[in-house]
């Protein structure tokens, strides 16, 4: 039997990376982990194949027996596209991913011949019997969390890893907090869920003999399960060494972490060069509202010098429109980014997803707008849409602020300022070597100079010689970093330019 996987394309949102890819020349950021995972667990007798439609056209001529889309609700237009186009053809098509909720079941019915509604670890290799025994059903809900010791290694194989910007893995599924506009514990459960270090350090060696040099680690909280971490970065720390530090990961923790100096200096050892950290907000009011408390009684901005400190470049999650903000706290937001030297801060207005606590609070209060309009997080065409009527200033007064929020971010100087900082805090011979440059990182190099040096933005080009001077004189080891930093600028500023254009 033959099987195909579609990964449908991204409209331009924030996370895909669309307009700095002209420079990166990746086409994507990260491959499809979840169609590698759904492989694995198929059966070895029948054949998969894997498409990305963001980096090679969907062949609608494949003579498989099943087509199965994974989606996320920012894909759902093309999930359902794809589906009628493949259904019409005669195909049995199946859909999962987070774009499969509860709440729209009847939708996807009516685009599908089978649903996966939650973790697939279970549910797929039951489909793929039933489907050859003739009895496949149209719902395969998995109820209970799955166990992950017994996940397989994904099929990093079907892959086009070249084709995108680093490599990811996942080591364990939900997260310990109870932050109040998150949907992550209510999905994938407040225990963490581990693989084993040797199925983590397996899938580790297999991406590296594939030929990568970076591997984003995707766990919403590498630290939920702080024993298992820490017993995984050793596990790391030796690896890297043995391979000459070729490969460097990053990840996503809790600013909690911050206080455990040990950690930070073995995350160092272990090559982790960038960590992604929802900090939300610097303003007390809201974070304990939301009940984001591991982001309370800490000084957040000295916990950000302290892991930067560590040769760890912070990424940030920032949100605005909590009950507790007004008018004034997008000065506060900017004020305290540009303070904590966060180079990338990705800022997004307050949602309320269906499912989570604030959900159900906002339609309680009756202060829940049309669900259509909401925002689809990180798409450009609703970047300055909520559905919350907000408590302490207008709609129009959110998505102006906003708007003055993110284009003074990513101003040519504000940003230089964010990533020189960043760059000056780190410990000078810090890093535990430097990957490799490869043919793709010098024809990317070839490129960011073209867009950089040789424009007509007398603007632009002061920032990229201001940016690589001072890297030079402070911390030449983080020059690969400055340089990947000025690649991603590119689609920031362009990104958050476009979706705020109207204000």
């Amino acid at each position: 039997m033959k099987i195909c996987l579609i990964n449908p394309s991204f409209p331009l949102s924030l996370w895909d990376f669309s307009l700095c890819r002209d420079i990166d020349g990746s086409a994507f950021p990260f491959p499809p982990l979840s169609l590698a995972t759904l492989a694995a667990l198929t059966p070895m007798e029948h054949e998969v194949a894997i498409c990305d439609e963001n980096i090679k056209p969907v062949d609608f001529d494949t003579d498989a027996d099943i087509v199965g889309i994974t989606g996320c609700h920012i894909q759902k237009e093309r999930v359902y596209q794809l589906a009628g186009s493949f259904r019409s053809k005669g195909k049995t098509v199946a859909i999962g991913g987070p774009l499969v909720q509860k709440s729209n079941l009847g939708e996807c019915a009516e685009h599908a011949d089978a649903v996966f509604l939650g973790e697939a670890e279970y549910t797929w290799p039951s489909f793929i019997r039933d489907f050859q025994s003739g009895n496949a059903k149209f719902l395969y809900e998995q109820e209970e969390f799955v166990d992950l010791t017994a996940s397989p290694a994904p099929r990093f194989d079907l892959l086009e890893l070249p084709a995108y910007s680093t490599a990811i893995i996942e080591t364990s599924r939900g997260c310990p907090h109870s932050c109040e506009f998150c949907e992550i514990p209510i999905r994938l459960g407040k225990r963490p869920r581990n693989k084993s270090a040797e199925q983590v350090m397996t899938e580790i060696r297999s991406l590296y003999a594939l030929g990568a040099d970076s591997i984003f680690i995707i766990d919403d909280n590498f630290f939920g399960n702080r024993k298992r971490a820490l017993e995984l970065l050793s596990e790391i720390k030796r690896f890297v060494k043995s391979i000459d530090y070729r490969v460097y990961f990053s990840c996503q923790f809790t600013i909690d972490i911050s206080r455990e100096e040990e950690i930070l200096i073995l995350m160092n050892k272990a090559n982790f060069r960038r960590v992604f950290v929802g900090i939300e907000t610097p303003r007390q009011l809201s974070l304990t509202m939301s009940k984001k408390n591991q982001n309370t009684n800490i000084d957040l901005l000295n916990a950000v010098r302290r892991i930067q400190a560590n040769n760890i470049i912070v990424w940030g999650a920032f949100i605005v429109g909590f009950d507790g903000d007004d008018a004034n706290i997008f000065n506060e937001q900017l004020r305290f980014i540009q303070a904590a030297a966060i180079p990338v801060a990705m800022v997004g207005i307050l949602q309320a997803i269906p499912g989570t606590p604030l959900y159900e609070r906002i339609k309680k209060e009756e202060r829940l707008r049309d669900n259509e309009a909401c925002g689809i997080r990180g798409a450009a065409n609703s970047l300055v849409q909520t559905n919350i009527t907000p408590l302490n200033m207008s709609l129009k007064e959110l998505a102006e602020g906003y708007g003055f929020l993110v284009r003074n971010l990513y101003s040519y100087d504000n940003f230089a300022e964010r990533l020189i900082n960043a760059v000056k805090l780190g410990k000078r011979h810090g890093l535990k070597g430097r990957t490799q440059i490869s043919k793709k990182g010098i024809l990317t190099l070839l490129r960011l100079l073209n867009y950089y040096v040789l424009s007509t933005d007398l603007r632009r080009i002061y920032m990229f010689m201001r940016i690589i001077v001072q890297t030079l004189l402070h911390n030449p080891q983080h020059l690969y970093t400055a340089l990947m930093h000025l690649v991603v600028y590119k689609h920031l500023k362009q990104f958050y330019e476009r979706g705020t254009s109207f204000n």
